[in-house]
């Protein structure tokens, strides 16, 4: 889903053959200026997603307030004047993921909500929306008819201008069916059904890479070759590992980010990485975290985001792994201002965005939106 940039560091062993360090200059230990452009009017809102492509930046997440209940659609337009927040297609729901292939064909997948009398909702329903370039409009998903309690927690665009999507839906016989999708990014339709048993019992995000090789990931990482999926194996150990975040950089260099639960950390920052033949790990700090994506910078090296519960970490709630001295991951910046970080995106200059919650969450409520820019 984000936007490539030049590949570059190398991977070398350290220590034991199950970890690996990624290459580093000097530069790479120090500190980098992070930009503050949260988007202003934003108490009550909090960003998933943000990504770039064709000089398009795009972020979306919810927001709530006493006539929002129990959420409304946030997309944000970033512009020369700041971000912009186009009229959305639905007025009670959340968007969760988002892909931009150019800058009329980006696309938001979340779910949609409606009234139930005048205190209650349903259960919601699959949300998908393409914008044109000019406005949003929502997309009818193609389920089958009869399909009930749809959803769709995944989409990205490739690089032939084709749209997937990934979710499910409980068919007549009450049985939940996982479905993937690939259609026209231009928003033309051409829906076209394909394999969605990836293996994994949810999919979080979805990456089509080269070759029109996809990744999912979610409780694991799974890969599909145009025919049918296949669940990775990853290094031992990493069993309940659940992921977040990906980044096809080239078929021989994936990278995965998440966590897994930890009974003396509760939650451990875990990212693994493929060279092309198998998974292996990638060192990272024993300290409170969990890890929601992962970008590139403009001198190829990893830039991934998330959060920590741990005040001893950072009392702001942001956690960032980036390179040190020695090419392993470890936390030097943090963003100000910036609480739990969800999405991470690189643009064609090179620049990293980020985007999730305000510093001062309470009970892991964020009170307004956070976005930034990392030179």
């Amino acid at each position: 889903m984000t936007l490539s940039v030049p590949r570059a560091a190398t991977a070398v062993a350290v220590g034991l053959a199950a970890f690996v360090a990624v290459a580093a200059s000097p530069a790479a230990a120090h500190a980098q200026n992070w930009r503050n452009v949260s988007p202003p009017g934003s108490s009550g809102s909090v960003l998933f997603d943000v990504e770039t492509a064709g000089g398009a930046t795009w972020a979306v997440g919810k927001r709530t307030d006493e006539t929002t209940r129990p959420w409304a659609p946030v997309a944000l337009r970033w512009t020369a004047q700041g971000w912009q927040a186009p009229p959305q297609p639905a007025d009670h729901g959340r968007l969760e993921d988002l892909a931009v292939g150019a800058p009329d064909e980006v696309w938001a997948v979340g779910t949609r909500y409606e009234a139930v009398g005048e205190t209650d909702w349903d259960r919601g329903r699959a949300l998908l929306q393409h914008w044109n370039g000019t406005a949003w409009s929502e997309v009818a998903p193609p389920f089958p008819e009869g399909a009930s309690d749809t959803s769709l927690s995944a989409v990205d665009v490739d690089a032939k201008g084709s749209v997937w999507a990934h979710g499910g839906y409980t068919d007549a016989t009450g049985e939940y069916v996982p479905a993937l999708f690939r259609g026209n990014a231009d928003g033309s339709g051409g829906w076209t059904r394909l394999p969605a048993n990836t293996g994994l019992n949810w999919v979080s995000q979805l990456e089509v890479g080269p070759r029109g090789v996809v990744h999912a990931i979610g409780d694991g990482v799974s890969r599909f070759d145009g025919t049918s999926w296949t669940r990775q194996t990853l290094p031992a150990g990493l069993d309940g590992a659940m992921f977040d975040g990906i980044e096809v950089r080239a078929a021989n260099d994936v990278w995965a980010v998440g966590h897994i639960r930890d009974e003396s950390l509760w939650r451990r920052p875990v990212v693994v990485r493929f060279d092309g033949r198998a998974w292996r790990t990638v060192r990272t700090p024993a300290e409170t975290g969990q890890l929601f994506d992962i970008a590139f910078d403009g001198s190829g090296r990893p830039v991934i985001v998330g959060e920590t519960m741990n005040p001893d970490v950072n009392p702001a709630g942001n956690y960032v792994l980036t390179l040190d001295l020695k090419g392993l991951l470890t936390r030097t910046e943090s963003p100000r201002g910036a609480g739990f970080l969800y999405g991470a995106a690189t643009d064609a200059a090179g620049r990293v965005w980020t985007v999730g919650g305000a510093e001062g969450a309470e009970g892991g409520v964020s009170p307004s939106a956070y976005a930034g820019i990392r030179r």
